[in-house]
């Protein structure tokens, strides 16, 4: 079997389903939910709801759940999730998650309620709204419908590898330093995505944007805890980068071995940051040899994706594929000529990547 790859529409988040077969079972590993509307509005079941309902039509579960950091637009679904009776709680197998309370026993430092990722409600057919419970807590012992405990409280970093169900992972984020950075900036609420769009540079070409060109890095703690890796499965390879910070993917990357001159082959790209061209930079991109670059975000926050971002790809890349989950980005971002006199391909990457 080839690797299925839905890059879920989660609205300004990340929502991704990777399905292989091993074994003669098919196994489903769920990135991400994306913010809440993601699962359901007003009890509407939104996309990752509809997959997660296929999921359970085929007497199937999610063998592993990642959640690479916990900005909204990438929890709230998930939290919905675990929410919702019937779903995540029952379906899921394994968790990875750094959460707040592993990433602060890990440097011994004290523990208060804001580490936690709050549920809204415990979970359970009958749970009445008012009552609260952590995601840790939740979690804590809890045991799959193979009764094997769910989440390990293992912290997941940099130089990590995993295999499951005959599929590598190699860790590339976070950093111990990140994570350590992290500390002091752990919320009880969650960073809002929702805040004001940032100003859009779609009216821009390529070589304006590219004109003096500098990389200047993101800097904020919660995107360099996100969790980043290279996914193999039969010899085919994703490269699933949340919202990581690119200095830790370029470094990480080299530690495996490869340089400009010996680059990686992925088979897949999932940009990091939505994005943002503070989480792509030309070191980076020269370590990688790519043709497929998916951009996951429906546009409507921060202003991303940044087109300087779609401009370093193609520049190190000109025969790119460009995948939007969101295809009507493609006309906003790109003028008629552009399009038509352009070597790259932009292209829509819903339903399911067979790779």
């Amino acid at each position: 079997m080839d690797i299925q790859l839905r890059v879920l529409q989660a609205e300004h988040g990340d929502s991704i389903i990777i399905s292989v077969e091993f074994e003669g079972e098919k196994r489903n590993i769920l990135i991400d939910g994306g913010p809440s509307q993601a699962f359901e509005v007003q009890n509407i079941p939104r996309e990752l709801q509809l997959n997660l309902n296929g999921v359970k039509a085929h007497s199937q579960v999610i063998d592993l759940l990642v959640l690479t950091h916990a900005d909204d637009d990438h929890i709230g679904g998930l939290l919905a999730g675990f929410n919702k009776y019937g779903y995540l709680s029952e379906l899921t197998q394994e968790v990875w998650f750094n959460s707040g309370k592993l990433i602060f026993s890990h440097f011994n430092k004290p523990i208060s309620d804001s580490n936690f990722v709050m549920l809204k409600n415990s979970i359970g057919p009958n749970t009445s709204t008012g009552q609260g419970i952590s995601l840790e807590n939740h979690l804590e012992g809890r045991k799959n419908s193979a009764g094997k405990v769910m989440w390990s409280h293992s912290l997941i970093k940099t130089g990590d590898e995993f295999v499951r169900f005959g599929c590598n992972f190699k860790i590339l984020s976070p950093s111990l330093s990140k994570l350590n950075k992290l500390l002091t900036a752990w919320e009880t609420d969650r960073l809002n995505s929702n805040t004001s769009a940032g100003n859009k540079d779609y009216d821009d070409s390529f070589q304006e944007l590219l004109n003096n060109d500098k990389f200047i890095e993101d800097r904020k703690p919660h995107n360099g805890s996100s969790l980043a890796f290279i996914f193999e499965f039969h010899n085919k390879k994703i490269l699933l980068l949340g919202d990581s910070h690119p200095t830790v993917i370029a470094e990480s990357i080299e530690e495996l071995g490869y340089t400009a001159d010996k680059r990686l082959c992925i088979d897949y790209v999932k940009i990091s940051h939505h994005g943002s061209k503070a989480n792509t930079n030309d070191a980076l991109l020269s370590l990688i040899d790519s043709e497929n670059f998916i951009i996951s975000t429906n546009g409507n926050f921060h202003g991303l994706p940044n087109k300087k971002t779609l401009a370093r790809i193609v520049a190190h890349f000109p025969n790119a594929n460009l995948m939007f989950n969101y295809p009507e980005l493609i006309n906003e971002i790109f003028t008629e000529d552009e399009i038509s006199n352009a070597s790259f391909n932009a292209v829509a990457c819903e339903g399911i990547i067979h790779i």
